[in-house]
């Protein structure tokens, strides 16, 4: 089985597996559990520990391991609001700035912008009431690997009503806050998400293994598999509950969950951000204080802050984001100065939700809080 591998700054760090996260991940993949593996990457100061358990790939037999590459999903968000907060930094941009000022052309009379205005704000706590546009493409399937131009999953989001009409007054999650924010981005730089994040963020940290692949569907490099229930989409596929959805087109997601990372990527990204290398004092106590509460999500998220959850752990409060992609699973908790972490993650969800089971919630829980034994 693999060492935890390159998990701290610019040295490789010899994690040991630890009994209680062995235990805790031991659990997830046990029967009648679908998931095929998961592994949780804990930090504590300068002591790392792992517990990995299942496979990476079904076929192949390859052993889970934390140093595997992956799908992150929503974790994501937190990269994306990084890049945005910094242009805010830079004064290139403001929090109160209207979508409706800086994408002028994204208006329509028929279409969701026509309502009362949106601030950057708004899109990045997820009170826009903005429709979520992944809710509406399932109408516009072909296969797994088709490509989805941004354009599209915009229009998808916005041809449909607002969940609320007043901006700014609940939380309501929306991927499509996150395809308008891509393009702000886009829109102020003259550059495309990709090249701001490996500028502003991926070579900075040296983040080798993390990657903004929307046209590539394979993963470069070791890496687990992704498996889910695609029953809906294909009901005669075989083995149709645990199909290998690796190659799923990670362009459906976009800006809000497309990248390929490892745990030791996100703990060392989170570390950095928290650490305050990304953002200046200021622009970072907004992204983490400046929230709403979480109405109607699962514990332990109580708010949402500007790209970032913040969790009631019972080891204190932790911050960070969890992240659903077909075929994979991750949660990523941080203590507020960077030191404590966890990467928590299983190569399985259910595609039509986020498919978190007990066992996993419970792994992710407890692992973050567990002290070195």
């Amino acid at each position: 089985m693999a060492t935890a591998g390159q998990v701290s700054d610019g040295q490789k760090a010899d994690g040991r597996r630890d009994p209680a996260l062995q235990a805790l991940v031991d659990q997830v993949v046990a029967h009648p559990n679908p998931h095929p593996g998961a592994f949780l990457l804990a930090r504590r100061g300068s002591d790392y520990r792992f517990g990995a358990a299942g496979v990476a790939d079904r076929s192949a037999g390859t052993p889970m391991a934390p140093d595997l590459k992956f799908r992150t999903g929503s974790v994501t968000k937190t990269f994306t609001a990084t890049v945005v907060l910094q242009l805010v930094a830079e004064r290139r941009l403001r929090l109160d700035d209207t979508v409706q000022s800086v994408l002028p052309d994204q208006v329509r009379t028929d279409n969701a912008l026509a309502g009362a205005p949106i601030t950057v704000r708004q899109l990045l706590n997820h009170t826009s009431g903005l429709y979520d546009y992944i809710d509406g493409l399932l109408p516009h399937f072909r296969s797994l690997d088709q490509y989805w131009p941004r354009d599209q999953l915009i229009s998808v989001g916005l041809a449909q009503p607002r969940y609320f009409p007043v901006p700014g007054t609940r939380f309501r999650y929306s991927n499509t806050n996150y395809l308008l924010l891509d393009l702000i981005v886009e829109r102020i730089t003259d550059r495309d998400l990709r090249t701001n994040l490996e500028r502003r963020i991926f070579a900075p940290l040296g983040l080798r293994d993390t990657s903004y692949p929307l046209a590539q569907n394979a993963i470069d490099g070791a890496h687990a598999h992704g498996y889910a229930d695609i029953s809906l989409l294909l009901p005669n596929a075989p083995d149709a509950t645990r199909f290998d959805v690796t190659a799923f087109s990670p362009s459906e997601a976009g800006a809000s969950g497309a990248l390929v990372s490892s745990a030791a990527d996100i703990a060392r990204f989170y570390r950095a951000l928290l650490q305050g290398r990304l953002l200046p004092p200021n622009m970072l106590r907004r992204m983490l204080t400046d929230t709403v509460p979480v109405t109607g999500s699962a514990p332990p998220a109580v708010a949402y802050g500007l790209g970032v959850y913040v969790y009631a752990t019972r080891c204190g409060r932790a911050y960070g984001h969890g992240g659903s992609a077909p075929g994979y699973l991750t949660y990523a908790l941080n203590s507020r100065d960077g030191r404590d972490q966890l990467v928590a993650h299983t190569n399985w969800n259910s595609f039509t939700d986020t498919g978190i089971d007990e066992d996993f919630w419970t792994a992710f829980q407890q692992g973050y809080c567990e002290r070195p034994g």
